[in-house]
């Protein structure tokens, strides 16, 4: 597996509220955006952009 976060590949979100881990969810990425955030389209459909720092990747993309 590399160790490159690329869009398609599979990931866990940390969702984080007032500074506190809240939870997670999995998701696929979609791209990279200009500011260096993630797009990434949850599993239950939802599209957010989010900071890499709480983006871990579970799985590569299809090749």
């Amino acid at each position: 597996m590399k160790m490159v976060i690329s869009p398609g590949d599979r990931v866990r979100v940390t969702q984080v509220l007032k500074g506190y881990e809240r939870g997670y969810y999995a998701g696929t990425v979609l791209t990279w955006t200009e500011s260096g955030k993630l797009k990434i389209r949850a599993d239950a459909g939802t599209v957010a952009i989010v900071s890499s720092e709480l983006v871990k990747k579970i799985a590569d993309g299809a090749v």
